[in-house]
C-alpha cells in the first residue's frame, strides 16, 4: 500500500527544515545587531609626537628709559633684538601698581609719571597657528621715578 503525503508531512521534509533554520539564523542576525556589529569592531594604536619650542631672550634688545626730576617718564625701544624662529615681538610696560600700560610703537611718555619702579619687557613671539602664539623669555629692565 502506498502512502500519500499530506500537507502536514510537507513541513517535515529535510529541505523545509534547512530553509527554516536559515530563516531563523537570519532573523537572529537582523534582530540582534550587536552580534552582527561585533565582527566590525577593532582597535588601533598609534603614537603621538609632541614638541616644544623655547624662545630665548632677545639678543641685542635695547631700551632707553629715563625719569629725571619732575617725574617726566620717557621710554623708547631702540631695538627689539633678534630671537631665532620669532615671527614677531611685543613690548610690555608695567606701572608701579603692577598694571600693564598700553604703548604705541614701543614708546611711552608721561608727565608726571606715577612714583615708583616701572618695568618693561620685550618678548619674541612665535605664531604656531591662528590664535596660538608662543611667548619667549623676556628682555627685562626697570626705571624708577
Amino acid at each position: 500500500m502506498r502512502r500519500s503525503r499530506s500537507t502536514a508531512d510537507a513541513g517535515r521534509t529535510p529541505a523545509s527544515g534547512r530553509v527554516a533554520a536559515v530563516l531563523a539564523a537570519a532573523a537572529i542576525l537582523v534582530f540582534a545587531p550587536g552580534i552582527a556589529q561585533a565582527a566590525f569592531k577593532g582597535t588601533a594604536t598609534a603614537s603621538t609626537s609632541v614638541g616644544t619650542l623655547s624662545l630665548p631672550v632677545p639678543t641685542g634688545a635695547s631700551v632707553t628709559a629715563s625719569c629725571p626730576s619732575g617725574r617726566k617718564l620717557s621710554i623708547t625701544v631702540v631695538s627689539y633684538g633678534t630671537v631665532p624662529r620669532a615671527t614677531g615681538y611685543d613690548f610690555i610696560l608695567t606701572d608701579p601698581n603692577g598694571v600693564n600700560v598700553p604703548t604705541t610703537g614701543g614708546t611711552y611718555s608721561e608727565h608726571p609719571a606715577a612714583s615708583g619702579t616701572w618695568t618693561y619687557q620685550i618678548h619674541g613671539l612665535y605664531q604656531a597657528s591662528p590664535g596660538n602664539v608662543w611667548i619667549g623669555q623676556p628682555f627685562t629692565g626697570t626705571v624708577t621715578c
